[in-house]
Parts: C-alpha cells; sequence; structure tokens
C-alpha cells in the first residue's frame, strides 16, 4: 500500500441535511488531522481541495510535553470525564459509563481486564439477540441506503431522565428478551 493510499483511509466526510433531504452543510477532513466544515453541498471537495472556503472545526493537538500512561491528547482525556451532574442524564448506554475504563483510569488493571471479559461476553451476547430483532431506538435506516437518520426522542428522554426503555449494557446479562420489544 502506498503512502497515498493510508492517506485517502483516513479521510472522513460527512453531510447535513434538512428535513427535506437537501444538504445543508458538508464536513470534509482526516480522522487523525482536521475537521472542516462547508457551507451548502460540497460532496466533490476532499483530497486536494481548496479549504480556504471552509470553517475550521478541529485540528489536531500538538503532543503534550508530559506525556500520559496511554499518550492520549488532553481532548482525549476529556472525552471520558463526567462533569458534576451529568451523569444523571446520561443513558445507561453511554459508553462514559463503562466499568472497565473507570477501572483503567483509577489504575486497577486487574480488574478492568476482567471487566473487559465480561463486556466482550456481553456483547456477544447481545449481537445474537440484536440479530433476532433489535432496532436502534433513535434512528431509522433509510431506505435504499447504508444511512441513518434521527427519527427524534432522546432529547425528551434525556431531559425527563427516563430510561426505563433502554437495556442495560454494562450490567449483567438478560436470560430473556424483553428488551427488544420496548
Amino acid at each position: 500500500m502506498s503512502k497515498g493510499d493510508i492517506s485517502f483511509v483516513m479521510q472522513v466526510q460527512g453531510i447535513v441535511q434538512d428535513k427535506n433531504g437537501k444538504t445543508v452543510a458538508t464536513l470534509i477532513g482526516k480522522w487523525d488531522e482536521s475537521l472542516h466544515y462547508f457551507d451548502g453541498d460540497c460532496s466533490g471537495k476532499g483530497k486536494g481541495s481548496d479549504l480556504s472556503e471552509a470553517s475550521l472545526i478541529w485540528k489536531r493537538s500538538k503532543p503534550s510535553r508530559y506525556p500520559t500512561r496511554y499518550n492520549l491528547t488532553r481532548f482525549a482525556i476529556t472525552l471520558n470525564e463526567l462533569a458534576p451532574g451529568l451523569k444523571e442524564k446520561l443513558p445507561p448506554t453511554d459508553s462514559r459509563l463503562r466499568p472497565d475504563q473507570r477501572y483503567l483510569e483509577n489504575g486497577e488493571y486487574e480488574m478492568a481486564n476482567s471487566e473487559k471479559l465480561r463486556l466482550e461476553q456481553r456483547q456477544r451476547q447481545s449481537r445474537k439477540m440484536q440479530e433476532r430483532g433489535w432496532k436502534p431506538r433513535w434512528f431509522a435506516k433509510q431506505k435504499g441506503s447504508d444511512a441513518y437518520c434521527y427519527v427524534g426522542g432522546y432529547w425528551d428522554a434525556r431531559e425527563e431522565g427516563k430510561w426505563d426503555s433502554c437495556p442495560d449494557i454494562f450490567g449483567q446479562v438478560p436470560t430473556d428478551t424483553d428488551f427488544l420489544t420496548r
């Protein structure tokens, strides 16, 4: 694989559409470098495009003078933080609630590994259940496409703190498929 091929693999592109399906914005960048925003449909832009018309959304930070255990950037470290009052607003499926991650952050490496193995087993069992009819709660797959559209409900559930229809993906493995029909 040539260096040019690797660069292409790292590219990301997305669009923002209004309720009528019209593209109102385009996102272009590389997952490990930067992300830019264009007004309108700029799907033809990308590799080698003129970014002077774009707004910079995110740019990779320079490495810290004091590296962390896993060489995480300051931004990456903040992604898993639970600010005061946030935990109560999150659905039980939020990745910031992963118990293995918390053990790792607290330096409890054996517990982190044990919990990671338990969660992997749980994920395998969940996958089997999903194959029998599970559907995303707040998104619907567009016909004739691999794209999903938001159908509403998340922000209402968050405001009300009503997550009873969400599976407890980090808890114990269920013995029935009750959550498939919610």
